[in-house]
């Protein structure tokens, strides 16, 4: 059974409206039509009442209401059959009563009946009265690649999403309306807009715009409408992200390449790495495993967990069930274990496990190979040299990029000692070659171009069969073909892999990192222990068994620790990095608050 794909996760069923929203809207879509029809409306029902009343007690018939009423209406129409009054107000009423009824109802009157059942001619309207529906939700603001996958790990995490778009063009439109997603159509910097989606009742607000200033604006616009709102902001600019964070909230900016260049730099030392986060000066990361007959990895989990230093996430049995209580449980051939650790743990498991591809496959840079080539010097490529130059032990790090790059991320790579730079294209086999493709373990194409990525890749792996190479894409089907098609994982999406922190912290607020994994949100969460509080005293294997919280950095003083022993006790100005799924977070943070 092979690892699945690392973009692959639970795909929302097709969806519907719960009845009880879908009145709800209709009658703020009514509400709404009264408010835009309400001059010829009135100005029908005056027709019809001076008629009515005329007849009831100017005409020489005096009709009762009832009959005054149906004759004005049959009037309307030209069916009465009252003679022509002789007095002036009944004969003016005769007339106007025809001629002005006849214009109201058909330009107006029956506009606003068609209107009112017919919800696809006005389709935006429709999306405002259903957004009006919604309460504690997330306002997701640009339906762009980020934009749709944040609204997708909100779906699949349990919580509404309604989004705003000003493009009703984009192709994400129809996928986030399918998926029963409310879209406002506007822009989200202006004030009607944010009310539109229903930012007095909404539960926090994400802009993932590729635009820094148009998600600052967002964010103010936010906040002057509704002081305290939580936001969350993508940004791409380090001291832009600090800066904004002082005004917003901790962990309130994030840039998307900073989030997926860890991934990707993990990627580019190892082999079947899923996601990868900061802890501890070091870097942690997920990984799949199919524990084989004749591995070593059946047994106890805690056992194999004390041995490697690595720590059990999920647990599922050979069926694909999920079994409870992981890591008290014993593990069995063809079960699929998802585990977190350092990239030497994560090597180790595998070479015990047989490991995929075997013992002649380099896991990981040897002085025979030695060198990682990053491709492209953009934003995901310029935060990727940065990671792999703090990594130690340091690879030899080669950047390859065009004459066309940002001379800004130029100037800063090419003052980190030991990283050499070669101007040309990566898919040119001679520039691969100056680049030190055979001293290469990994060829990293991170430009902003699928196609080109695709062709790096495929020219690395022409001139070294054996060439470990980490693929950028932007589709999320595209990078699972590219990991099928080489027989590793290694094609990433960016969006894919910064949109679950985004989510996160739109969902809890102050959220450092996140992954999904298994229909599940991680979210990493630091907090600091107190003298007699929940955590006071407790050790890291008591909080995991009892709260599903996996401590995976330790502050204590001045000095880090990474996935710290579980018999560990933690103790009053200690501070701890926990990894669990939102909602054991949720319960964990609302126990800390009680103390």
């Amino acid at each position: 059974m092979p690892p699945a794909s690392h973009s692959s996760r639970r795909r929302p069923p097709r969806r519907r409206y719960p009845f009880w929203r879908l009145i709800r809207a209709n009658f703020y879509d009514f509400g709404l039509l009264l408010r835009d029809s309400w001059v010829a409306l009135v100005s029908f029902a005056l027709l019809a009442l001076a008629g009515t009343l005329y007849l009831h007690y100017g005409h020489p018939a005096r009709l009762g209401f009832a009959a005054a009423l149906f004759e004005t209406l049959k009037l309307v129409t030209l069916q009465t059959g009252l003679e022509l009054p002789n007095d002036l107000l009944g004969e003016a009423l005769f007339f106007l009563i025809p001629l002005l009824g006849l214009a109201l109802i058909f330009q107006s009157v029956l506009n606003f009946g068609r209107l009112l059942l017919d919800k696809g001619s006005r389709r935006e309207a429709w999306q405002v009265a259903l957004a009006a529906t919604y309460r504690d939700h997330v306002i997701v603001c640009g339906l762009g690649r980020v934009g749709m996958r944040v609204a997708d790990q909100l779906l699949s995490s349990g919580y509404a999403p309604v989004v705003i778009e000003r493009d009703w063009r984009s192709a994400f439109v129809a996928r986030a309306l399918s998926l029963k997603v409310p879209v406002v159509m506007g822009d989200a910097r202006e004030p009607e807009v944010l009310r539109q989606a229903g930012l007095a009742r909404a539960r926090a607000i994400v802009a993932t715009i590729n635009d820094d200033l148009a998600n600052i604006e967002i964010g103010l616009t936010a906040r002057a409408l509704r002081p305290g709102m939580r936001v969350v902001l993508r940004v791409f600019g380090e001291d832009l992200d600090h800066n904004l964070e002082r005004g917003f909230g901790a962990n309130s900016a994030f840039s998307a390449s900073a989030l997926a260049a860890t991934t990707y730099v993990a990627a580019a030392m190892s082999h079947e790495i899923e996601y990868a986060i900061p802890a501890g000066g070091q870097l942690l990361c997920v990984a799949r495993l199919v524990v084989q007959a004749g591995g070593q990895l059946a047994g106890a989990a805690r056992a194999l967990e004390a041995e490697s230093g690595a720590r059990l996430l999920r647990h599922h049995d050979s069926f694909g069930k999920h079994v409870p209580g992981g890591a008290a449980r014993p593990i069995g051939p063809g079960d699929q274990l998802l585990l977190l650790g350092a990239l030497p743990a994560l090597e180790a498991l595998r070479q015990r496990n047989g490991g995929s591809g075997g013992a002649a496959t380099p896991r990981h840079p040897t002085d025979e190979r030695d060198t990682v080539i990053v491709c492209g010097l953009g934003k995901v490529g310029y935060r990727a040299v940065l990671q792999l130059d703090q990594l130690r032990p340091r690879p030899r790090i080669v950047v390859v990029r065009r004459d066309d790059g940002r001379p800004d991320f130029v100037q800063r790579v090419s003052r980190l000692p030991g990283v050499r730079i070669v101007v040309g294209d990566a898919r040119e086999p001679e520039v691969l070659r100056q680049a030190g493709i055979e001293r290469a373990y990994s060829v990293a194409a991170l430009t902003s171009d699928d196609l080109m990525n695709l062709q790096i890749g495929l020219a690395a792996r022409r001139l070294r069969a054996d060439a470990h190479v980490v693929l950028r894409a932007f589709s999320d089907a595209l990078a699972d073909k590219l990991a099928d098609m080489f027989g590793i994982r290694t094609a990433y999406s960016t969006s894919g892999l910064a949109s679950a922190t985004l989510a996160a912290a739109a969902v809890l607020g102050d959220i450092a990192y996140a992954f999904a994994a298994d229909e599940a949100l991680f979210s990493a969460d630091q907090i600091s222990v107190r003298a007699g509080d929940a955590l006071d005293g407790r050790t890291a294997g008591e909080l995991r068994d009892q709260h599903d919280a996996l401590v995976i950095e330790l502050r204590r003083d001045g000095q880090a620790c990474s996935l710290p022993a579980l018999d560990l006790a933690l103790a009053p100005g200690d501070t701890i990095t926990l990894l669990a799924d939102i909602d054991a977070l949720e319960r964990l943070r609302a126990l800390l608050r009680r103390h």
